[in-house]
């Protein structure tokens, strides 16, 4: 879900060339989610008005349309969150019930049908937090991207490579015996120092490492940029919990936005707004999968003096 401040001036400096809602917007379609929820917030500050609340529809959804995104997808909710108005259940308020006889934001939020999850697929856990429990030793939090793990499994850590065993789980601070994909959970970890074990890396089975690599493909949505992207163009991969330097190390071909076929290969530079196939190449080596294989693991960003300027995902590891 998105959150648009209905007050006069506020939305529209949101909106306009360089605005975090474009941004957003642009951001969340190019990593491949298909179903929008838009909160117009501070409907309150504008007296509920449906004038307001059209306008701000009418000016998105067409934004939205020209990014991909079904209008069949895309639902717009009047809400007030100082108030708690039709957020968790259907207003009573009788200036929005003039003109608005929709659901609450939760009810929208709830009928969106959950994505599916790949528990036949080989383990994978992002780690996103190190530390060590006074009584029960390394301890690591992530969420399991895909497949289980049980107590006792023999894990290995990537990109390093290192092996170690589960020796306890908790999720919601009770102790499980396993954990499946779609789970946040804490980890114990024996067998391995905390020297060799980093935020970003990924814990899978021995027998079905996830791929390292410093070089891959990215079919990518440019920005609102300054600057053109060219070939050797510095950039901060931003990948699940990993933030590592990389280069724009080829760009190989333009497409179009909605139906992808090819524009123009070897372009001399990519500007705003356009979809590219991309090579980028990192210092150190990250863990990645397929987009098609895993959306999760195969999404990138990409940032440069701060804001983001591209995002997409991989198509090919090198």
């Amino acid at each position: 879900s998105s959150g648009i401040n209905a007050e006069y001036g506020e939305f529209e400096a949101g909106f306009d060339a360089g605005g975090q809602t474009r941004e957003h917007v642009l951001l969340v379609r190019s990593l491949g989610v298909q179903s929008l929820v838009v909160a117009v917030n501070k409907m309150e500050r504008v007296g509920w008005e449906e004038k307001r609340f059209r306008d701000i529809e009418e000016q998105l959804i067409g934004f939205i349309k020209g990014v991909g995104f079904k209008t069949s997808e895309v639902v717009f909710v009047p809400v007030s969150g100082l108030e708690g108005d039709n957020l968790t259940k259907r207003s009573d308020n009788a200036a929005l019930q003039a003109w608005y006889s929709g659901q609450s934001l939760i009810e929208v939020i709830d009928e969106i049908e959950p994505p599916s999850r790949n528990y036949d697929k080989s383990f994978r856990l992002v780690i996103t937090d190190v530390f060590k429990h006074p009584q029960l030793g390394l301890s690591v939090a992530g969420k399991v991207e895909q497949g289980y793990v049980i107590v006792g499994t023999p894990l290995v850590v990537m990109p390093g490579g290192d092996g170690t065993m589960v020796k306890s789980i908790t999720v919601d601070d009770k102790n499980v015996d396993y954990v499946v994909a779609g789970e946040h959970c804490i980890l114990v970890l024996g067998g391995i120092d905390q020297s060799k074990v980093f935020n970003g890396n990924v814990l899978c089975e021995p027998h079905a490492k996830i791929r390292s690599t410093y070089k891959f493909k990215a079919r990518i949505l440019v920005f609102n940029i300054d600057l053109p992207i060219t070939k050797g163009f510095p950039v901060d991969l931003h990948y699940q919990t990993v933030n590592e330097p990389a280069v724009i190390s080829r760009l190989i071909s333009t497409h179009n936005k909605s139906t992808g076929e090819v524009i123009k290969n070897k372009p001399r530079c990519l500007t705003k707004n356009q979809v590219a196939l991309v090579e980028v190449k990192c210092e150190r080596p990250i863990c990645l999968e397929l987009s098609k294989d895993n959306k999760s693991l195969g999404r990138i960003t990409c940032r440069y003096g701060g804001n983001t300027i591209a995002a997409g995902m991989v198509i090919e590891i090198t």
